[in-house]
């Protein structure tokens, strides 16, 4: 279960290092159950950041792009076709406490005056009794007005405005089932200590989160005298919005609202607008468009931003990847160099190094024995250095390089290009055929392994000096031929090179390596043709 488990780690691996052509067996990428675990962390940290993001940009959670332009306009038409403001007096824990929006004893009557070009035109009530009531108390709410903004004021078009008074009750602005109240109520009314009116006004602004326009409300406190007129100007102020909500390419769609009221507010004499309304007012209310508009421009991330948002943030997270890919190509070299030098050396494979946490080796180990740490160094940092030149793609071009002027000394041009030819015969799948296949040219290299049963322990190189030359096989068409045999219960390999024999040393192991000093007799055989004609004496 484990091993399955560590499997599947490496196989996730996506940090593998590439080293071509293959060293390690048959595998051309290396990879390690550290690369796998990692894999699996970074890969699963990028989905998981994917995942979040596109939810949190299907759900508007992304902060759109939003810029202001504040732009003034000499002309602008405005419909309210909803609630603009609410009045109602602010309830108190007294039992008398009088309301002065009464239908049935109004003393605070609420007159709306239309004005063109600031001349009247019109004067209505409103009909503030059919709206909603709190507690017993009556709301005035004004709605549905027209405001059209002129600075120059044309008569074609021209500039509308709107006044809201609140006085003396008048019966020819009473409408049905509406009573003005008797003077004694209203001396009452007007002797309390108490005359506040809550003042509600309903601007609207763009939810960039649900994507749809709010109301908001603004409350404010206004206190009543007896010998005073209140007079709030209020300048409602309009917003452009143009909002870009589109998947991949722009979808523009335009919105206008009132965003803001501007309040400016003074105090007069109950008698200064006498001469309008023909009473006395205690609150006089002025609506007019501002003509200073806010432009407003909202683009929502679109799912290229998001994406190269989530590629960004990615990005940064596998730059970790590098390190893991550093780590498995280390690794890689490093086991390739120990099987290189283990293919010279079999009895490496019998050497245990122990190493300190950051990779220091303090001791050493030969079948079980401890031996010179200094002089084991000195030798591994030797062959090492030689095993990663061997490894090299021109080095192995120079072995086969090297190898191929040995051959030409030994075998006339013929023979080499029958080589072509040379080939295993399928015996196997032969035997029940009567049909014979074309001869095979074939040189004959006498090879023996070392079985792959016997402990690796017992292998062991012996000097094959005292070996009875009876008992070689020397065969004079093979130029190198690799033999096994039994002494003392122990492997012995050897090289026999025609009719000499030639002990393995570390000499050997620098052969056919570039850079690599070796020593070259003077004393070469001239009667060698090949050697004598293709000699370079670097």
């Amino acid at each position: 279960m484990i091993d399955q488990f560590v499997k599947g780690l490496q196989k996730i691996d996506r940090f593998g290092a590439i080293y071509r052509p293959p060293i390690v067996d048959i595998h051309p990428e290396y990879k390690s159950v550290l690369g796998g675990i990692a894999t699996f962390i970074l890969y699963g940290s990028s989905l998981a950041y994917f995942l979040y993001q596109i939810i949190q940009w299907q759900s508007n959670q992304l902060l759109p792009k939003i810029t202001y332009i504040q732009t003034s306009y000499d002309k602008k038409y405005y419909k309210i076709d909803e609630m603009m403001s609410s009045f109602y007096i602010r309830k108190n824990q007294k039992v008398d406490q009088i309301d002065p929006f009464d239908p049935g004893n109004i003393i605070l009557q609420p007159i709306l005056s239309k004005f063109a070009n600031q001349q009247l035109v019109d004067s209505y009530p409103i009909d503030y009794n059919s709206k909603s009531e709190r507690n017993d108390i009556h709301e005035v709410i004004l709605e549905n007005i027209e405001l059209n903004l002129n600075l120059n004021n044309s008569n074609d078009d021209p500039q509308i405005e709107y006044l809201l008074s609140f006085g003396t009750c008048m019966e020819q602005y009473l409408m049905n089932g509406q009573k003005c109240a008797n003077q004694t109520l209203v001396n009452t009314y007007l002797n309390q200590k108490s005359h506040a009116l809550i003042l509600n006004h309903y601007v609207k602004e763009y939810n960039s989160k649900q994507k749809h326009i709010q109301n908001v409300k603004k409350q404010f406190l206004a206190i009543l005298t007896n010998n005073t007129t209140l007079y709030f100007q209020n300048q409602i102020r309009l917003s452009k919005t143009q909002v870009d909500d589109g998947f991949l390419f722009p979808s523009n769609s335009n919105k206008e609202f009132p965003m803001d009221t501007i309040i400016i507010s003074q105090n007069t004499s109950p008698d200064s607008f006498y001469n309008i309304f023909g009473r006395v007012t205690y609150l006089v209310m002025a609506y007019s468009l501002s003509e200073v508009i806010q432009e407003q421009y909202i683009e929502y991330p679109k799912i290229s931003e998001v994406l190269a948002d989530i590629g960004s943030i990615v990005s940064i997270i596998l730059v970790l990847s590098y390190l893991f890919i550093f780590l498995n190509e280390h690794q890689l070299e490093k086991e390739s160099i120990q099987k290189v030098i283990q293919m010279y050396y079999p009895e490496f494979c019998n050497i245990k190094q122990y190493q300190n946490w950051y990779g220091k080796i303090v001791e050493v180990k030969y079948n079980n024995i401890v031996i010179n740490k200094e002089e084991y160094i000195m030798f591994y940092n030797k062959v090492q250095r030689v095993a990663a030149k061997k490894l090299s793609i021109t080095n192995i071009l120079f072995t086969l390089a090297k190898l191929q002027f040995l051959i030409q000394s030994n075998y006339n041009i013929d023979k080499i290009k029958l080589a072509h030819k040379v080939g295993i015969k399928l015996k196997q799948f032969s035997k029940g055929s009567s049909i014979q296949s074309p001869k095979l040219i074939q040189e004959q290299l006498n090879l023996q392994e070392i079985s792959r049963n016997e402990s690796k322990d017992h292998i062991q190189i012996h000097d094959i000096a005292n070996i009875n030359l009876n008992e070689q096989n020397n065969n004079q068409s093979s130029m190198v031929r690799q033999e096994t045999i039994n002494k003392d219960n122990s492997k012995s390999i050897y090289l026999n090179l025609k009719d000499d024999f030639h002990l393995l040393n570390d000499e050997d192991f620098q052969l056919f390596t570039i850079d690599e000093p070796i020593a070259i007799e003077n004393d070469i055989q001239k009667s060698d043709l090949y050697f004598e004609n293709n000699y370079i004496d670097l």
